[in-house]
């Protein structure tokens, strides 16, 4: 799961832009039809390359071991290398590359620990939001995420899940009122499943609605300490999930020692 808000009232176009794609875990750096054009939809970055190297991973068109011929992506995108570079190198930040001098850069794929690591850190953020919206959202405003809570509750579909997640995280974190929030929340927009997360994580909307529903209740009785711990057990559940699904996939190799 990912997340999505909005600092305050003075986020800009750009922001959001970057923290939704990370929220809904539904980045669209490239055309639907794809084929037809070939190459971005719309001018590349960096990040919109390094989101095409991974999805490349986890379908296992890219597979551990594998080179990353920076020139055939380039070439594949209609992009110089530069973004490219700067993608592989954010990718061996990551631990999805690694870098070798002289030689390039080679899949590595990801590990258990980092996995569930990567999930206990998001709820241990996302929790602390939470808990301070508990401690400084009026109860009209509690009260209107309640309500936005139940659509959620009822959606059925992956994308409409996606959607009200998204909606339902950036009211919440609006709540929180912190430019320190938002700019930790930064470092964490990186999604480690590409595509949209609740369609390609089995159970994820239960475990999603799940905790959810904890964490709403704990906001309504104005505990931010439970709002908190619910985000940490959600995420380390779901952490579960995905890596089941990457072991699956042959993303996942042995734990870093």
């Amino acid at each position: 799961m990912c997340i999505y808000f909005v600092l305050d009232k003075i986020s800009t176009a750009t922001e959001e832009a970057v923290i939704t794609s990370s929220a809904s875990a539904l980045p669209r750096p490239f055309d639907d039809g794809g084929a037809s054009s070939g190459g971005l939809s719309r001018p590349t970055s960096a990040h919109q390359v390094a989101g095409y190297i991974r999805q490349l991973i986890f379908e296992n068109k890219l597979k551990v071991g594998d080179r990353i011929r920076q020139d055939e992506i380039a070439a594949e995108l209609r992009v110089s290398r530069v973004p490219v570079r700067e993608a592989v190198i954010a990718l061996d930040r990551e631990g999805w590359v690694m870098i070798e001098p002289h030689r390039g850069a080679f899949v590595v794929g990801l590990d258990e620990n980092s996995t569930r690591d990567h999930y206990e850190l998001m709820g241990r953020i996302y929790g602390f939001g939470a808990r301070r919206a508990a401690e400084r959202g009026t109860p009209e405003q509690i009260t209107e995420l309640g309500r936005l809570h139940r659509r959620l509750q009822e959606a059925t579909g992956a994308d409409e899940f996606s959607q009200l997640n998204m909606e339902f995280l950036h009211r919440l974190f609006v709540l929180a009122a912190s430019r320190r929030i938002t700019a930790t929340v930064r470092l964490m927009t990186v999604s480690i499943v590409p595509g949209n997360y609740f369609a390609e994580v089995p159970d994820a909307i239960r475990l999603q609605k799940r905790g959810l529903r904890a964490v709403m209740r704990a906001l309504k009785a104005n505990d931010g300490e439970t709002a908190e711990l619910e985000f940490v057990k959600m995420l380390q559940q779901e952490s579960e999930k995905v890596v089941a699904l990457l072991s699956a996939r042959g993303v996942i190799g042995e734990s870093a020692d």
